[in-house]
């Protein structure tokens, strides 16, 4: 929901966050809050009554066409949600709900959105009261209806569409949120909550629109259309700036421009060490749209292709022609350059529009997700329909594919023996595939590291996936900024474990990459390379940066970097030793 707070004015105001994508951004505050709506409470006059009675009809009506439109989604699909939409739909109609509330309002004369309130929280305590249990659980069916109506109330709509040129100041923004803001140009993005690598974090990168994440309260400090600064390279951001402050930042705007442009002209040169080892690099695409700035940016292919953001900014299920077609489009907007598409890695945070929440579950991360979710009864459909549209694609150029989230073999196999049997339908049927396509997996749990030299004799590749990996390995939400400090891509563990994963591909003989964010960091990669990753897959605009730090290195110094790394303790050690080494090469090149 949308809220609108006045503007707060006043003097100027910093806040301090995680930096999430570099870059500065200048615009009016667009303010997104997905928090519990907050009800308004106003006396009216005798005269304002019918009024108000009309804006409740119309928000009774509104909220039964958005019911409806959910049920015919799911009639087919989910008989057991269809019911519960069912219900939801007798209690907008219910006089508990309609006549009590027009009574209230009539009564004691207050607005339409308080009177409903205090229908609502009546019901809730006569459920309250009941002592079966089943009973008892049925007001929460009452509060969502009550939030929808609420919604239509106070005109919240629940999709985000800011202007050009906004800056989105948000609490939190959901996946679904992240996946339709590229449509909109926005300037800039600042939350409350959120890490690195939160989903709003990696969709700004992947747009480079400048963010700053994890501030904590800023949607305590700004209101509708407050000018604001978004800082992404300094993580600050500043409400309702100075005159002084919006000219120094303009400047400082322009020059990195410059800058990124520079850089970009660099883009088409190879990425090789000093002493001639050739790096690939590839790009991370959440949309078809992040094709053309992979190109530009110098991308040898796609190593990583997120097929849920596509899913998810549709209301309707996608068709196995949708999934052809897309899969069609993204390779020829990459230039015929090879696309690793992972299959649909829904659930936990991740939910499409297009189908009802399954669940409920008190630690989703770890819970019913990813390939665990889609080979499930209910899913398989609409997974079968998905591997049908990608195989009859991979007749069209150069594609890969995997799986994301396998724990071990059982899982992989399971996948392997469904890829078959869509395979062997497609056999059937006479349509043509690649019949030689390479299938390959992430590793992004402890455990498929840990037994990766067993599940190398079954996929052609392994693509690290270390946002995954680094939350599973340090028992750490990487969404929660309350222990993002200890969210660390250089702890130790995880250099061992990728090294396990790296000596299991090369015994096997399958190519090993890595596609998480720490790939995107010239920090980072030189490591990496120590640890004999030959392939990197990050956000576009990462690329120069990442270039120039293996262009400065040479294969004996980041193998001597790694080598030093894997003894030492601490995650900040090899930090400490990252940054020696970077600073090293810097002076290095200054000599030059």
């Amino acid at each position: 929901m949308i809220s609108s707070p006045e503007s707060s004015g006043g003097s100027e105001l910093r806040k301090t966050g995680i930096a999430a994508c570099q870059g500065i951004a200048i615009g009016r505050a667009y303010i997104v809050d997905r928090r519990q709506l907050k009800v308004p409470k106003r006396q009216i006059d005798p005269d304002e009554v019918e009024g108000e009675i009309e804006r409740f009809h119309r928000a009774i009506e509104a909220s039964g066409r958005q019911l409806e439109k959910i049920k015919q989604k799911i009639e087919e699909r989910e008989r057991d949600h269809y019911a519960i939409i069912t219900a939801h739909q007798l209690i907008l109609r219910d006089d508990h709900v309609v006549a009590a509330t027009i009574q209230h309002i009539e009564s004691s004369l207050i607005n339409a959105e308080w009177a409903l309130r205090r229908s609502v929280e009546k019901i809730k305590s006569v459920f309250d009261a009941v002592e079966d249990d089943y009973f008892r659980e049925r007001r929460s069916d009452v509060d969502f209806v009550g939030e929808r109506v609420l919604r239509n109330l106070l005109g919240r709509d629940s999709k985000v569409t800011p202007p050009p040129d906004a800056i989105v100041i948000a609490h939190d923004l959901s996946p679904a949120d992240t996946a339709v803001l590229y449509r909109a140009a926005v300037a800039g993005i600042a939350t409350d909550v959120g890490g690195k690598t939160s989903h709003t974090a990696i969709i700004a990168r992947g747009y480079s629109t400048p963010a700053v994440v994890g501030t904590e309260d800023l949607t305590n400090h700004v209101g509708r259309d407050d000018l604001v600064i978004v800082d992404g390279s300094a993580g600050v951001v500043i409400i309702n700036p100075d005159p002084e402050t919006v000219t120094e930042y303009r400047e400082r705007s322009r020059l990195e421009i410059a800058a990124g442009i520079a850089r970009l002209s660099r883009s088409a040169e190879p990425a090789v060490t000093q002493d001639g080892v050739s790096v690939e690099l590839l790009a991370n695409l959440d949309h078809l749209n992040e094709a053309g700035v992979a190109v530009s940016h110098g991308a040898d292919g796609v190593g990583l292709c997120r097929t849920e953001y596509h899913f998810m900014a549709s209301e309707e299920l996608p068709t196995e022609d949708d999934h052809f077609n897309y899969a069609i489009q993204v390779m020829e907007a990459m230039g015929g350059r090879c696309v690793t598409f992972r299959t649909l890695d829904l659930g936990a945070d991740k939910i499409s529009e297009a189908l009802v929440e399954p669940h409920d579950e008190a630690n989703p991360a770890l819970g019913l997700r990813s390939l665990r979710l889609c080979l499930t009864e209910p899913m398989q459909p609409i997974f079968r329909c998905q591997l049908r549209g990608l195989l009859r694609a991979s007749s069209k150029g150069k594609m890969k594919v995997m799986f994301p989230m396998i724990s071990g073999l059982e899982e992989l196999r399971a996948a392997r023996e469904f890829l078959a049997d869509v395979q062997q339908e497609l056999r059937t049927e006479s349509i043509a595939f690649d019949e030689d396509l390479h299938v390959g997996m992430m590793i992004e749990m402890p455990s498929a590291a840990l037994v990766a030299d067993h599940l190398a004799k079954y996929v052609d590749f392994f693509s690290i996936g270390t946002n995954d990996l680094i939350q599973y390995t340090i028992a750490v939400d990487r969404m929660n900024e309350l222990v993002s400090y200890l969210y660390a891509p250089l702890h130790p563990a995880l250099l061992r474990l990728i090294q396990t994963v790296v000596e299991a591909g090369k015994t096997q003989g399958i190519p090993v990459s890595i596609c998480g964010e720490m790939a995107g960091d010239p920090l980072v990669a030189p490591v990496l390379l120590g640890l004999g990753l030959r392939t990197l897959s990050m956000h576009a605009v990462a690329m120069p940066d990442v270039k120039e730090a293996i262009c400065c290195a040479t294969l004996k110094d980041v193998e001597e970097l790694a080598a030093r790394v894997l003894e030492l303790e601490s995650a900040t050690e090899v930090r400490r030793a990252a940054l020696e080494f970077a600073s090293s090469r810097a002076s290095h090149k200054e000599r030059l």
